[in-house]
């Protein structure tokens, strides 16, 4: 999607002529937003049946696009997606550092402050992996900005990026940062949808909180179509969520992870990538916690009753809590502290939609 010299198969040369990926950037950076290049130019070598004459993938004439083609030198055909069908022969050399090359050209070029990888990622060689992140972080270090490399399942070595869940998210509290890939459209489509359902804002504003509560982020996508406009709506949905954190981003930015995500009944029945498909519909006695400087936010997910407890707040100290706001009221609520819990009054009128956050303020050096 840029001018490559690495293949003649790039939007420069063929479509529409344009150099999709620059003026992205420039468009996305006018805006002071961050920027990401999704890659998923390593599964090329698996992606396409290679072996099979009958297509235009084993033809020399295409191996710009598609890889070298190769044979199974003798071995039975595979069947399409079967797990035995990353078994076969792995990339040639030329594969892995025209590989390898791409990215440090895009790295050059467009300065990425994210570099997004898919799945094929672990069929990579060892060496391309740590010479590319090698060369992004000193890429980075001397540009004087933070940036950050996404990963799928164990493709990378813990530590060294940060693992990417696609459609799914974590059960709980963990150690390291996660994000997840969702869609705003209830139909998982990557690009534009003609006919799809839409996610409720209620919906992603829970996954939000779930998520940041977790020591987790979310990427959000959102499709456009042909002409570039955004579908409707998506915009409604974007604009409500932008309406809650506009009252509550306080208790999301810049915040980090309590002892514990949260509390309340309702549980996720499962885990990890692709788990989506379940139904988590939260209820006003589900917390969830985060913490920035010495405040502690506790975002309910649902309207709470007049008079609730929190019971995990029973792990502070007596003399901790200095005062207890709802974030978008800004009034003093009364509030009693025992080893049982934290016992709050609501004010009367909510101040937004979705969840509402209790902003605990702990007294300074306490």
């Amino acid at each position: 999607m840029w001018d490559t010299q690495y293949s003649d198969w790039n939007s420069t040369k063929m479509g529409p002529k344009r150099d999709i990926v620059g003026e992205l950037e420039k468009a996305i950076r006018a805006k002071d937003m961050k920027y990401m290049i999704a890659l998923h130019h390593a599964e090329n070598w698996w992606f396409f049946p290679h072996w099979n004459k009958a297509y235009d993938t084993a033809d020399p004439r295409f191996a710009g696009l598609y890889g070298e083609a190769h044979d199974l030198n003798g071995i039975p055909e595979p069947k399409p997606h079967g797990e035995e069908w990353w078994d076969y022969e792995r990339p040639s050399q030329k594969f892995l550092e025209r590989w390898k090359n791409k990215i440090l050209e895009a790295i050059d070029r467009y300065q990425p402050d994210l570099l997004w990888f898919d799945f094929g990622l672990r069929f990579i060689r060892e060496k391309y992996k740590k010479e590319f992140l090698s060369y992004y972080y000193q890429r980075a270090n001397e540009w004087g900005r933070e940036v950050v490399v996404t990963y799928k399942w164990h493709d990378l070595v813990p530590g060294s990026g940060v693992i990417d869940l696609e459609l799914g998210r974590y059960d709980t509290l963990t150690y390291m940062d996660w994000i997840t890939d969702t869609t705003v459209d209830a139909g998982h489509g990557w690009g534009y949808l003609k006919e799809t359902a839409y996610k409720t804002p209620q919906n992603l504003i829970h996954y939000l909180i779930d998520n940041v509560s977790k020591n987790g982020y979310m990427l959000l996508n959102v499709g456009p179509r042909p002409d570039g406009s955004i579908p409707e709506e998506a915009k409604e949905v974007l604009r409500d969520i932008g309406r809650w954190l506009s009252v509550n981003g306080e208790a999301i930015y810049g915040t980090t992870p309590w002892m514990i995500y949260g509390e309340g009944p309702t549980q996720m029945t499962k885990a990890g990538h692709f788990m989506e498909n379940q139904e988590v519909q939260y209820t006003s006695r589900d917390f969830r916690f985060t913490v920035k400087d010495d405040a502690l936010y506790a975002i309910c997910l649902g309207w709470p009753m007049e008079e609730f407890t929190i019971d995990s707040l029973g792990k502070l100290y007596s003399d901790e809590i200095q005062s207890v706001r709802m974030l978008g009221d800004g009034r003093e609520l009364a509030w009693e502290w025992s080893p049982k819990g934290l016992k709050i009054r609501r004010p009367a009128d909510k101040p937004c939609a979705h969840a509402y956050v209790f902003k605990i303020q702990r007294r300074a050096g306490s």
